[in-house]
């Protein structure tokens, strides 16, 4: 099926402009939609983002790609906007636009989170009652518990973590007030995930996976009390998108989970 891509610039709730990216089958009537979140230091064009957005688009399934505030080219800057906290109202801006959509139906909406965007996913799905679909893949419980937190001493001491971005390159210092509050109570994701009773949930993991350990995404999965599968799916790294055979792998799960659920 053919589609459209809408390119906007939707504002959060501090004015910010998320650069974010829409993409419409050729299909009268409401359709269902499913909304992509990113994870830490990543942004909607990441190439397992664009693959699984092509993929629903084709079948019918809207798809809503945009960066977090802080990051990429959505506005705002590293070191005042770019927080977890802020990723999440970011998520309700987006929400608040797409639900108005003639084309979208928003009893048939899925939320997909790869990362940290699978804890945002689950938090998310909490929050919202009309949630159908939830799919989490390689999410933490927590930081301290990934490849990041052996550098957490440096990080605080220094008050930034290096980082070089995979969009452009370029050498990021994330400020170490990311890392105090994406812990932070109001976001512990085995909470939400234990209040999350409603939408049917495929949670996801690689075996190869270095920098998110699968047990932490297993515990995700045993907290949620909503119908749910898990896969471990072998050979598969954190940062699948980057090879076609693990991309088609996993996204394809994702699209046919999303197809019989939507």
């Amino acid at each position: 099926m053919k589609y459209q891509t809408i390119k906007l610039a939707i504002p959060n709730g501090c004015g910010l402009k998320l650069a974010t990216e829409i993409y419409k089958p050729e299909k009268d009537g409401r359709l269902p939609a499913v909304m992509l979140f990113h994870g830490f230091t990543g942004y909607k064009e990441t190439a397992d983002f664009v693959d699984i957005a092509d993929k629903l688009a084709r079948k019918g399934i809207v798809s809503i790609r945009f960066t977090a505030s802080g990051f990429g080219d959505s506005e705002g800057t590293l070191e005042q906007d770019y927080r977890f906290s802020n990723h999440r109202k970011d998520a309700e801006a987006v929400y608040e636009y797409v639900r108005k959509l003639p084309y979208v139906d928003t009893s048939r909406l899925g939320v997909h989170g790869h990362s940290m965007g699978g804890k945002l996913a689950v938090l998310f799905a909490r929050d919202h009652q009309n949630v159908k679909v939830l799919v989490v893949v390689s999410a933490p419980v927590t930081m301290t518990a990934t490849s990041y937190g052996s550098h957490l001493e440096e990080w605080k001491s220094t008050g930034y973590f290096r980082k070089v971005s995979g969009r452009d390159g370029k050498e990021l210092h994330v400020p170490y007030a990311y890392f105090v509050d994406v812990e932070g109570p109001e976001n512990d994701v085995l909470i939400a995930a234990a209040q999350v009773t409603h939408p049917q949930s495929l949670v996801m993991a690689g075996d190869a996976d270095t920098e998110v350990p699968w047990q932490e995404t297993h515990k995700i999965y045993e907290a949620l009390t909503c119908r749910k599968i898990w896969k471990l799916v072998k050979g598969i790294p954190h940062i699948y998108g980057k090879y076609l055979e693990s991309r088609n792998t996993v996204n394809t799960l994702i699209m046919d989970f999303c197809m019989t659920n939507l």
